[in-house]
This record gives structure tokens, C-alpha cells and sequence, in this order.
């Protein structure tokens, strides 16, 4: 053996942290993990409220339309029941405004879809 060397006595901390005996390091590890798990759920609570946002609008649109083309609507079958036709401007003002409104509502209905696969992870 080379006894040129010093024989120096081990880092009892590293000794320690190697066996698990070491609570300050175990504590240093755990608090970071919290910390990580913490942040993840915050992240997660803050996507499902925007979520839950997204989809009130999308509802409070979609009655606000109803309730704005549901008069119209009854007022053109009214008409049209009554010995109109469907050239007439009101009507087809009418039934452009039905097809806008499906499609409109179409829009949502995909855009909510995808918003979901993508929440999920399938997209």
C-alpha cells in the first residue's frame, strides 16, 4: 500500500445520506416533491375552471340565440302555415339566420370536442 497518502476518516454525512440515515436529505427530497405535486394540482385546478368557463359560454351563447331566434322562427311558420311561401324576405331572412345559428352551433360543439381530447389526452 502507498503510505504516502493520508488516510482520511469518511464523510459521516455522506455515510449517513447513503444509508437512509440522513433525515435533512430525505427532508430536502420530500419537500421538493410536495412542492412539484403542489404545483401540478394548482395547474390542474386552474384548467378544469377554465374548462368549466369555456362551457358556460358556450351555453349562455347557445340560449342567448335560442331565445333570440325563437320568435322569429315562430313568427316565419306562422306565416308560412298561414298561406305564405318561403321567398318571401322575412322567410328567408328567416332561414339563413336558422342555418347561421346551426352552424354557429355546430362550431361549438367541435370546438368544445376537441378542447375535451385535448384535456384528455387523445389528441
Amino acid at each position: 500500500m502507498n503510505s504516502s497518502m493520508p488516510h482520511s476518516e469518511p464523510d459521516l454525512q455522506l455515510v449517513e445520506m447513503l444509508a437512509g440515515m440522513n433525515a435533512a436529505a430525505d427532508l430536502e427530497v420530500v419537500q421538493r416533491t410536495r412542492r412539484t405535486v403542489l404545483l401540478a394540482a394548482a395547474e390542474m385546478r386552474e384548467r378544469r375552471q377554465r374548462t368549466r368557463r369555456n362551457a358556460a359560454i358556450a351555453l349562455f351563447t347557445i340560449v342567448g340565440l335560442v331565445m333570440l331566434l325563437t320568435p322569429a322562427l315562430w313568427d316565419t311558420i306562422d306565416d308560412v302555415l298561414s298561406g305564405g311561401d318561403f321567398l318571401e324576405a322575412h322567410s328567408m331572412v328567416m332561414m339563413l339566420s336558422l342555418m347561421l345559428f346551426s352552424a354557429l352551433l355546430g362550431a361549438l360543439v367541435v370546438g368544445l370536442r376537441s378542447q375535451r381530447q385535448i384535456h384528455h389526452g387523445r389528441r
